[in-house]
This record gives C-alpha cells, structure tokens and sequence, in this order.
C-alpha cells in the first residue's frame, strides 16, 4: 500500500460538512432559507438575485452560493458557473465524486486551473433530494495560499437547512467497558495494518485518571519489537502546547502578560515592518493569527542556532493583518518560547537550553513527565524509545536517520518534545484538572491555562486557533486538540472538558494524522453512540492515493540525461535556503542540503515540463526546476507564495 499526504484533495479542494457551524455573528443568511455561509474576517458579503457573493479584501478572488435544481451534480455545477459569469468557459481538467456527508446523497468537486497555473476555478456541489447546493471558487492562486484558512471558513461554514444536526450537549459519555475496548482495539489494530503504519502507542484519560494505555505494532519495522504505553516518540507540534503552558506560568508570577509587548522583553527583536515590530505582542507569537506565513523550508534546509530562528523574523512580511487570517509559523511559536524564556531572567546567549530548563522546572517536572525531554541522547539511552519512518515521493515507509529529527531543536517551542503515551496522559489530566496535577499539585492557574483554550482566529467555520491549541467541537460539545508531525513521528492530542475524558495517539511513522485522528475520532464514536465518521473516507483517500500515485509513476523517466543535467552539477546558492549541491552518485542524481541528502528523479508533469523530484523525507515530492536565466544555470524551487532560486558558486 502506498501512502502520501492523506488530504482529501490538496490545497485548493473544499469539500463541505454538514457539522454544525459555532455561533457568530458573521453568517449571511442565503435566499428563501435553503442555506446560509459564513463570511471570513474582512471579505464583503451581498447577494444578487438567489446568488450569495463572497469577496476577499483585496478583490483578487470571489466564492459564489446558490442552489441549482436537478439530480445530476455536475451538471448543476456547470449551469451555476453559467449563471454566475455567462462570459466564462468551464472547461474541467478534474472531476471527482467525493464522499457526502450523513444526510447529502452526492457530492461532486470538479475543478479547473489556468495553463499559467494562476487561477483556480472550482466547483463543489451537494446534492440533497433535488436541490444542488453549490460552492463555486473564483480564486487567485496566490492568494488561495495566502488565505487558505478563510476559504475553509466559508467552505466549511456552507450551511444546508435541510439537513439535521446532532447535539450532544448536556449527553454523558459512555463507560469503556470490555466490548467497547475489545471492538477500539479491533479497530485500531486492522487501521494499523491498512494504513502500514509500524507503530501506536495510545492511552485514554477520564474523570481524571488514565482508564486505558496499550501499545501497537513495533518500534521500527522489520522487528518484533514492540510498542508499549513507554515507548518514547516525538510529539511535533503538541510541544506548542506545553510552551504556552509555561508562558501561562509565568504569567501568574507577573514576569508577562499576554498582551505584553514582545520589545518590552526582548528590544532587539524585529520583523520587517517597524510598525508591526512595536505592536506584536506574546499572544501574538503564539495565536497563528498574526498573518506570518509557513517558511518551514528555511529551517528545514538550514540548521540555525535558537537565537538565529527569532532574528530571522526580521526579513518576514506579513500576508494578512492580525486576526483576519489563520497562518501557521513554526518560527513565531519558537520565537514566543525563546522571548518567554527572557522574560523568565534566561539569557538570549543561552536561549534554548535555558527554555528547556525553564520547561522542565514549570511544567515537565510538577505533573510528573518523569520521561519527557528534548534530550536525544537520553532517549538513545533509554531501552524503549521507537525509530522514526520517513516516507518517500511514493508514499512507502521506510527507516528515517534520528539525526534528521535533531533538526527539529532549532525549533524546540514549537515541536521538538520527546515523550510517551504514558506520561501524555498525565499531561491531559492537568489540561482537564485546569491546572492541577496527577499529584494534585497546582502547576498553573485556571485562569491562565483558560486563556490558552480561548479561540483567537477562525481555522474553519467549525474549528479556531488559541495559544497552542486547536478549539472546536464534537457535535456541540468543546473540543480541545493538537496534531504533532516531525519528519518521522506523528502525534494527536485530544480532549472534552466537559465530558472529562480525552485520547493521546502517538505513531512511529510521518503524515500518519489518517489513522491517529481516524483512531480519536473512534473512541468519540464508541462513547456517545455515534456513526464513525473515517470509515468511508479511508477507503476513499487511499483509492485516490493508489490514483495519484500511479500516475506519478507513469510520469518519472528512467534515469537522466547526463548531457542536460550537467550545468547544473555543483554548488548552488540561494540567500535564505543556503547552499545545495547536485552530484552524480552511481548512476543516480543526488541532493545534498547539507542537513539532508535525496536522490532527485525525473518528471515530466502535465504540461510537459522536466521536473526533478526529491524522493527522501524531509523534501519528499518537492521539483525542482532546472532553468536557464540570462544564459546561467539556476535551480528554482517554486511553491507558489515564494519561489527560491539557487544560483552557480564559482
């Protein structure tokens, strides 16, 4: 079986859900009451005739609503475009029928991209009975990128009055009785071997003790030897949530505030706008809703120091302006522990060890994570600790080197906690205690730990970021949750503060989030008597996979041309990635990054372009370009919001 990013369909693809949408004030109700959607943060909203218009705040992309009669969906899509802009041509290049959701007989995404690949139209269309309810994008795809999270928000905030919805508000959970553990672990063990995943260590929390703690597969395939509720993995980004535990801390001691300003701790701090630089404050390092964006690859591809990571924000601009847009950064979160940190009287010259000892001392050591650490050599000193699995361009497992996660310490706030399911689960049981540990010891205040649980920007019309967490809902009832991913370990957090109950799920294995929140999602299942929700969408994701992934195959040449590849072997710069080098190795082309090595394979791709694809984690499926600029050989690495272009050292 062949695994690859498990999305349903990548980027650009909003398939809707019939989930109830959380109250606010920004829902613009659609005609005749068929249905209403959710207006991003700064777009227009107004409808013409039975059409809803959506407009972004810089006028480059649009999303109409409306209904068409009839049973056929992709007819109705095409005839809503027709309705909508009578002068366009809808020539599809994708359509798919998807997986509905409870209620919604057919769900079509049809799909077509401009030949410069600047434009996205789209259409998704639910059929209920013999209405379509349709979506259609209009979408610069720049600005797709930029403001992915706002048309989520619309997406997922399409709301059809036909269907019913499910409010668990005010049910009690279920007990887990023996039945009840016997069929998750059934589950469990069968995702396990569908989804090749090499390990899982899992424990379950409720009414403040750990009811349930078993261990899946093995540390690392090929062995027998088995994952236990001990076994040490990489938690990735549920790190987040411990830094905004300690900065939480040191807010009850008064060292911060939230809305402390981050020059008042740390002067020398600064992002491209001065302006901006003056206004961030500690919330803001760790809300996602500052409107940095994504720049993982410049970590990536660079081993800095901590201090390095807070001063490369210096160079960012910012895509939206604070609280418009949902933008993930690795490094504003890491850059919000290291401030913290000074904030606490550490120095700036010993920024990450004394973050880790910060850690440790406020959170690690008072609930008890008597096995939690940044440490790698402790945990190679340890005799329980799982190997990591990388996943190449075609989606199979494979053993992963440990020193490529050790590229995660620059980063540690945001990402680079070992620990086990074990000492997980009493970190949940803090969480649901509101600040008190196992042992009853107070760590932090509820006030302050709340505060982290607070939404701050909307991720979709269902699902927000706080400081470090995720907030949503389970049919009406809170959900707090964090997904983690390091380059061979992936994580899932999870719990419902009025239920008192919540799962942790650790796997050996990269981009595993299929099976670890389908493995979460089944415990809500079993505990409120509700349909399991993954089942159909597994199989679905994994067809599509087998698609995708066959026909990259049909696209990747046998070998290379030696007589083409030539300019461009060597040393090749780039001011923000650093240094690569292309060498020929055995009859093979190879990357070497210098945190990382990948043999690069030959593509050509849907417009006939020669690609060469990395094949190795942590750059598995990036093409490169090999171009010719003003007579010079240049390797261009282009993701659509930033194109890095690597020049010839003499």
């Amino acid at each position: 079986m062949r695994h690859r990013l498990y999305l349903l369909i990548l980027a650009l693809v909003f398939v809707v859900s019939a989930v109830p949408v959380l109250a606010q004030e920004n829902v613009f109700e659609g005609p005749n009451d068929l249905f209403s959607v959710v207006v991003p943060t700064n777009w227009k909203a107004e409808a013409v005739d039975d059409i809803v218009m959506l407009t972004d705040p810089d006028g480059t992309s649009t999303v109409y609503a409306l209904v068409i009669p009839g049973e056929d969906v992709p007819q109705a899509i095409n005839e809503a475009w027709t309705k909508v802009a009578p002068d366009f041509t809808f020539e599809p290049q994708n359509t798919q029928e998807v997986p509905s959701d409870a209620g919604v007989d057919q769900t079509f995404v049809i799909t077509q991209i401009t030949d410069d690949q600047s434009h996205v139209y789209q259409g998704v269309g639910q059929r209920v009975g013999e209405l379509v309810y349709i979506l259609l994008f209009d979408v610069d795809m720049v600005a797709a990128q930029q403001r992915q999270a706002q048309l989520q928000v619309i997406a997922t905030g399409f709301k059809i009055k036909a269907l019913d919805e499910t409010d668990l508000t005010g049910v009690e959970a279920l007990p887990l009785t023996p039945e009840m553990i016997a069929e998750f672990e059934a589950y469990v063990s069968d995702l396990l071997e569908k989804l090749e995943v090499p390990g899982a260590s899992i424990a379950i929390v409720r009414d403040g003790e750990i009811v349930y703690e078993q261990g899946f597969g093995v540390r690392e395939m090929g062995t027998d030897e088995p994952v236990t509720p001990e076994t040490l993995m990489m938690i990735g980004s549920v790190t987040k949530s411990f830094t905004t535990m300690m900065m939480a801390t040191l807010a009850d001691e008064g060292l911060m505030d939230w809305d402390t300003k981050v020059v008042d701790i740390l002067p020398t701090f600064a992002v491209h706008d001065p302006d901006v630089t003056q206004a961030i404050t500690m919330r803001n390092l760790v809300c996602a809703c500052t409107g940095v964006p994504r720049r993982d690859l410049e970590w990536v591809f660079n081993t800095d120091t901590a201090q390095r990571i807070v001063e490369s924000l210096k160079d960012y601009t910012f895509f939206t302006d604070f609280g418009e847009a949902f933008q993930y950064s690795n490094q504003m979160v890491a850059t919000g522990g290291y401030v913290a940190t000074v904030a606490a009287g550490g120095s700036y010259d010993n920024l990450y060890a004394d973050y880790t000892a910060e850690l440790q001392q406020r959170v690690l050591d008072p609930i008890g994570m008597l096995n939690t650490t940044f440490s790698f050599e402790q945990v190679m000193a340890s005799d329980n600790y799982a190997t990591p699995h990388g996943i190449n361009f075609l989606g199979d497992y494979y053993i992963l080197p440990m020193n490529i996660e050790e590229l995660l310490l620059q980063i540690a706030p945001a990402g680079a906690l070992w620990s086990n399911a074990h000492d997980m689960a009493r970190y949940m049981i803090t969480e649901l205690n509101e600040g008190i540990s196992p042992d009853g010891e107070r760590v932090v205040s509820a006030e302050n730990l709340q505060i982290t649980w607070e939404p701050q920007v909307e991720v979709t019309a269902t699902v927000s970021y706080g400081l470090g967490w995720l907030v949503g809902e389970y049919h009406g009832l809170q959900m707090i949750w964090h997904n983690g991913n390091t380059f061979g370990f992936t994580s899932d957090f999870m719990f419902l503060p009025e239920a008192d109950l919540g799962i942790v799920v650790l796997a050996n294995a990269r981009l595993a989030n299929l099976f670890t929140e389908a493995t979460r999602m089944k415990l809500l299942s079993l505990v409120y008597e509700q349909e399991s929700e993954y089942e159909n969408l597994i199989d679905y994701l994994l067809e599509q996979d087998a698609r995708d992934v066959a026909k990259l195959e049909g696209q990747l040449q046998d070998g290379y041309d030696a007589e083409a590849v030539a300019p461009y072997l060597g040393t090749f710069s780039n001011d923000i990635l650093g240094d690569i080098t292309i060498t020929e190795q055995a009859g093979k082309l190879m990357l070497d990054a210098g945190e990382f090595t990948s043999e690069l394979r030959v593509r050509v791709n849907d417009d006939g372009e020669t690609e060469y694809m990395s094949v190795e984690t942590p750059a598995a499926g990036i093409p490169f370009e090999f171009v010719e600029v003003d007579g010079a050989p240049v390797i261009r690495l282009d993701i659509i919001t930033d194109v890095y272009t690597f020049e010839k050292r003499d």
